[in-house]
């Protein structure tokens, strides 16, 4: 049947090399991730992404992190099939979680469930993990009606905007996370370990080197310990790869703080950090990372379809307050075991 006189038959476009897409930087002046987007109308993210995954993964080395906008009927839907294509499609859980999330099957998850008017600080995936994934995966079903993105800071850079003395410190001790469970705030163990075993707390603690105490009613205290500097694998830069400002109480001072220890005391906080050793981290220093985090912060407003890819050894992420409704889809990929980093594999 042919077409009605003057109506336009739209043909998909082949998606055959790299000239339909483009790449640059998302803005100019520093480090900023990269903006991927189509040069003509068709353009299918998924099966561009599966012939020139080897083209993505260039720009990623080169930016870090891309951004993927405009592509034909781009939707977070998308997003079990962009990471099949631009990933080993080998996804992580998140067990030893620190935040509630819905869980939506094939390892897809939502974002983290906090109050909508406070700030996520900027941190890295799974640093308090033997196995964090390389690749970090957000996509926007629902952008909020103001605010609500997504920051990213370089952590090489934040890195070199630290006191040789506060890195050297960190190097030579590490950090430690020690976490509080089931004094009636933040999660309980049995969600962030997914078991009602104590059994398999334990194994699970013992399988990834994370010391343990039970205490009464349930209680249950845990400590671990890692380096707060690491190695890209991919590039070999040195990076600041770490919770160890995120989830001190100096980093979230004001009245939930004040709240919170005047119910449990200073000493039963959910989460602490110290040094890798046992000693406290000052709040000068505490504030001197943060400092290097804002410095470095990038931030772009989320589109509805939108799909970022970040080198999680790389790039911090965090959250912005935001008013509305607010959906990110979220995924990690290609998991790195604290043993490849050890050996540098």
């Amino acid at each position: 049947m042919k077409p009605a006189p003057g109506a336009i038959r739209r043909r998909p476009v082949q998606t055959r090399g790299g000239e339909l897409v483009a790449c640059r930087p998302l803005e100019t002046g520093g480090w900023w991730p990269g903006l991927v987007t189509p040069r003509a109308p068709g353009v299918d993210l998924v099966g561009w992404a599966t012939m020139e995954r080897d083209r993505v993964a260039a720009w990623l080395s080169t930016h870090k992190a891309l951004l993927f906008r405009g592509f034909d009927h781009q939707s977070a839907e998308q997003l079990s099939g962009f990471v099949a294509a631009s990933s080993d499609n080998t996804l992580l859980d998140y067990k030893d979680r620190t935040t509630p999330r819905e869980a939506l099957g094939n390892k897809l998850y939502t974002s983290t469930s906090y109050p909508a008017d406070r700030r996520i600080e900027l941190h890295n995936e799974g640093t308090y993990w033997r196995q964090w994934p390389l690749k970090l995966y957000f996509a926007c079903g629902v952008a909020a009606d103001t605010g609500g993105e997504t920051p990213l800071a370089n952590i090489a850079r934040v890195l070199d905007r630290l006191s040789p003395e506060t890195a050297a410190r960190f190097e030579a001790s590490g950090f430690t996370l020690v976490r509080r469970f089931n004094d009636g705030f933040g999660l309980p163990w049995q969600e962030v370990f997914q078991t009602e075993s104590r059994a398999g707390v334990e194994a699970f603690c013992a399988a990834n080197d994370i010391a343990l105490e039970w205490g009464e009613d349930d209680r249950l205290t845990t400590h671990q310990t890692r380096p707060a500097i690491r190695r890209n694998p991919a590039s070999g830069e040195r990076v600041w790869f770490n919770h160890a400002a995120f989830f001190h109480a100096d980093a979230y001072a004001g009245p939930d703080r004040d709240a919170l220890e005047a119910e449990l005391g200073s000493g039963r906080m959910p989460y602490a950090t110290t040094f890798g050793d046992g000693s406290e981290i000052p709040s000068e220093t505490v504030q001197e990372i943060l400092a290097a985090y804002h410095a470095e912060e990038r931030r772009f407003l989320w589109e509805p379809g939108d799909i970022l890819l970040v080198d999680n050894m790389s790039v911090a992420h965090g959250r912005q307050p935001y008013s509305g409704t607010r959906r990110i889809l979220v995924a990690m990929a290609e998991p790195y075991a604290e043993s490849q980093a050890e050996t540098g594999q």
